[in-house]
């Protein structure tokens, strides 16, 4: 049992990666976000012209990987080579194409090691699809989050708007709907609730609301912060 690894599990738009951030700063942990690893690997994918089905491609890719996340003033900063290319990753075209490289097997499997090595003292916050039931299976804290897929578009739908980013409210639930199809059917790692886990349905609940309940369960792990 790993005591220092919080995982958080959930589809698209259920308030993982505010969570998470949170956490992270709370405990001053190191923190993973798997889904922004492979939104990296699509923004690369994109820069170098490599095809979705160049599987082999890909995996080079995964192999020479440089990621880094920071956090700052509760901003999931993505460095890659030493440069920020976290407005890059955060188009829905990129994560289209993260979805789609994410259901390939070869590519999950590849990407293990990688998401294991952020995994460092003092703990690690780890938030995904699949990192409490593949990548951290003995984390002591873990939690699945799941909400309506109405609830989910018109958050992500607010979370661009406030990036200035332009898309049509029923494109993104188009989009959330063939993204959850390809996580829940795909092969290697389907999303599904990790044995043990806290399961939370954020539908009416606030961000703070959700943050409490989480605190509740890591309470001794909070109260050794203060």
């Amino acid at each position: 049992m790993q005591n220092n690894i919080i995982t958080i599990d959930g589809p698209s738009g259920v308030g993982k990666g505010t969570l998470a951030i949170s956490l992270a700063e709370k405990l001053k942990w190191n923190y993973l976000n798997s889904g922004s690893l492979y939104r990296t690997l699509a923004y690369l994918s994109n820069e170098k012209k490599i095809e979705d089905s160049d599987t082999e491609s890909l995996v080079k890719l995964t192999n020479n990987l440089n990621v880094e996340f920071e956090i700052n003033n509760s901003e999931l900063i993505v460095m890659v080579d030493n440069q920020n290319i976290s407005g890059f990753i955060q188009t829905e075209d990129c994560a289209k194409k993260a979805s789609i490289i994410a259901s390939n097997n070869m590519i999950r499997k590849s990407l293990i090691k990688t998401q294991q090595s952020f995994y460092k003292l003092p703990g690690l916050i780890a938030e995904g699809r699949d990192m409490g039931s593949v990548i951290f299976q003995n984390a002591k804290y873990k939690f699945f989050l799941k909400a309506s897929r109405e609830v989910r578009a018109k958050r992500r739908y607010k979370q661009l708007k406030q990036k200035g980013i332009n898309v049509s409210l029923s494109r993104l639930i188009d989009e959330l709907n063939n993204r959850d199809e390809r996580d829940l059917t795909r092969k290697s790692s389907p999303l599904i609730i990790p044995t043990g886990a806290v399961v939370i349905d954020t539908d009416n609940l606030s961000i703070d609301e959700v943050i409490d309940q989480v605190t509740k369960h890591i309470k001794q792990l909070v109260e050794t912060k203060k």
